[in-house]
């Protein structure tokens, strides 16, 4: 650590329903099995006293925002994501996890939690120079997150066993490409 106090934030990605949940329109196969992970290192931020930011997605219901490559799987998913949506394919957090009212939210309109967001305006707000991620999916969201943030001259670390991603030979290569442009890389092995 540098003679600077280092001042952290976490960010949780995509923790959704419609991303986590088996069946869902957009599911991540890996997703629901991180969801105890999260939310154990939520708490041990909360404790910690590091700000938790929920990092959402959700889509207007007429679809007027969704992205074009996104388009047909949020069709068919019955319009996923909507505002106050319920069920499967919801804006819900995944049951386990759990946002307090002093945890910030961000909406995001694309994969990175920096893009066309307030998030870069609050974290310098709050003093923030280093940015803990979790959440899914590791090649999408995780990994432009981390890209952004590097960009912005965050420090940024990644908790390998609280992101997911389709496989993981997908996992693993977009782990070892983040770390090979900065990003500390926190490997604890999962029980089981």
């Amino acid at each position: 650590m540098s003679e600077k106090q280092q001042k952290s934030a976490l960010l949780v990605i995509d923790m959704q329903k419609a991303f986590v949940e088996p069946g869902a329109a957009h599911c991540i196969k890996g997703a629901k099995a991180t969801v105890p992970y999260c939310a154990e290192e939520i708490e041990k931020a909360r404790r910690a006293g590091i700000p938790v930011f929920w990092i959402k997605r959700q889509y207007r219901q007429d679809g007027s925002d969704v992205e074009f490559t996104r388009r047909q799987s949020w069709l068919d998913g019955g319009r996923t994501m909507a505002p106050g949506s319920k069920g499967i394919n919801s804006e819900e957090l995944a049951e386990g996890l759990v946002q307090q009212p002093e945890d910030y939210e961000i909406i995001k309109p694309r994969w990175s939690a920096f893009f066309q967001t307030k998030l870069d305006l609050v974290l310098r707000r709050l003093g923030v120079d280093t940015v803990i991620l979790i959440g899914t999916t590791t090649p999408n969201c995780i990994r432009t997150t981390c890209y952004d943030a590097i960009a912005l001259d965050y420090r940024t670390v990644i908790i390998e066993r609280c992101c997911s991603s389709q496989n993981e030979e997908i996992q693993r290569v977009n782990m070892e490409d983040m770390e090979r442009i900065g990003a500390v890389i926190v490997r604890q092995h999962t029980e089981g």
